[in-house]
This record gives C-alpha cells, structure tokens and sequence, in this order.
C-alpha cells in the first residue's frame, strides 16, 4: 500500500474551502475532506446519525472512500477552547491508540467557548466526530492488510482487487465496497472456500475466473494501482469476451491513457 498520512487537522473555526485558508495549511483541496457542522447540516441532518442508520451510511460512505481509500486527510471541526475536557481526552487518547497525529489550528475569532452552538449541540458534534474517527481507525487497520491491486467500477458498484500475504505466500482476492465495510480486522475474513468469509485464490486469473461468473466485467471500468497485473487483465478479457479489437477497448478504459 501507498504509505499513509497518519494526522488528523482539527480547527475551531467554520470551515470554508477557499484558497487563502487552504495556503495557511499548505495541502492542495483535492487532498484533503473536510468534516463541518454546518456545512454538513446544510447536506443532511447529521445530529439524527444515532437513530437514523441511512443517516451515517451516507457520511460515512463517502468518508470511508475519501480517507481510507483514497488517503485524503481529514480537517476537522472541533472546540479548542474545551481542549481539556473529557472529550478531548478521550479523542486524543484514540488517536494515540492508532498512532494519528493531532494537528491542531486556534483561530481565536469566537469570544464564547461554544463558537455560536449550543452546549447540547456542541456534545453531540463531539461523540459524532469520535464515532467516525473510531470506525475510520478501523477500517484503516483492516485496509493496511492487503495490498490493493485495482478498483472496477460500474453504475452499480465498485469492486477492489487485492493481494494479502498468508503464512508466507501471496493470494489474490476481492470484495465490494459495500461488503469492505462490513469487515471486521479481528476476523479470519479470507478463506479458500468457506461461504461466510472472502474467498482466496492461488493465481490472479483463477480469481477473474471466479469474478466473471457473477459479474459482467464488460461493464466495468477499471483503475489499476498495480500496473504489471493490468496488461494480463485485459487479455484475460480479450479471451473471454472474443474481443477483436482489444486495442480499443484497451485505449478506451486504460488506466495509463
């Protein structure tokens, strides 16, 4: 895997995406995801999340894509002026746990300790930020697992390739999105042939073997991270699907082009 950034930016202002702010942090927008109350509620009602599972699958859809898979860094609001509380300590302790650093940027631009929020609203920002976090953690953990090979991509759903390392040897497997949030790092999610775990394969064409005959690849578009196993890819395709111009299928969906 791509090495990680392991830091989380935490700033107790209301965060906007302009290009002076983002100077002062020196990172690029398109590297970074961005977590802030209100421009989140204006999205959705994100203080229902306890009772309302639709809720947090839609945040935490997109944070899982923006942070886990692809290694954005995640800026954050939160009340540095309650930076001692309990709150803070627990977050900060969970960031110790998982080896994240806590960057932290006070503006100093509130006169009140609670930024214009209410208390109530305030303490439910905060378990809902430490919530996420929590998950991400672990998803993350589960992630540095496996070495990603490439990610197929339909109108209906993503598909990630991987390699995992087993007692010694290498196998080849995959796992929809949907399904890569449901995994458990504690678990014995890989197998060679139990139905209630991922299954494992020797060869990566005995894993597109197995791929193919519940999914149409046709339809997919790919982006390879592994760009020595993508030639062997398409001509996998090329065999099963008889195509006779392999070339411009190749141009239209190539990852290098």
């Amino acid at each position: 895997m791509k090495t990680r950034n392991k830091s989380v930016i935490l700033v107790d202002q209301h965060i906007e995406m302009n290009p002076e702010w983002m100077a002062k942090l020196k990172i690029q927008e398109q590297d970074v995801v961005i977590l802030d109350p209100e421009n989140l509620f204006i999205e959705l009602d994100w203080t229902q999340y306890e009772d309302d599972v639709r809720v947090i699958n839609i945040i935490y859809s997109r944070l899982f894509e923006d942070v886990v898979m692809n290694n954005k860094k995640l800026i954050c609001f939160w009340p540095l002026a309650q930076q001692y509380g309990s709150d803070w300590f627990e977050l900060e302790s969970l960031c110790k746990e998982n080896s994240c650093e806590l960057e932290l940027f006070k503006s100093g631009f509130f006169d009140d300790g609670n930024y214009g929020f209410s208390e109530e609203m305030l303490k439910s920002w905060k378990s809902f930020v430490f919530f996420l976090m929590e998950s991400l953690f672990e998803d993350i953990q589960l992630n540095e697992h496996f070495d990603e090979i490439a990610t197929l991509k339909s109108s209906r759903n993503s598909i990630i390739l991987f390699t995992v390392e087993q007692e010694g040897v290498i196998r080849y497997s995959f796992v929809r999105d949907n399904e890569f949030l449901e995994l458990a790092p504690s678990q014995n999610w890989l197998s060679t042939g139990d139905n209630n775990h991922l299954e494992s394969f020797e060869t990566f064409n005995e894993m597109l073997e197995k791929l193919l005959m519940k999914n149409d690849l046709s339809l997919y578009e790919s982006k390879f991270v592994d760009i020595k196993l993508e030639k062997t890819y398409f001509n996998f395709l090329a065999k099963e699907f008889k195509t006779k111009n392999l070339i411009e299928n190749w141009l239209n969906t190539y990852s290098m082009n």
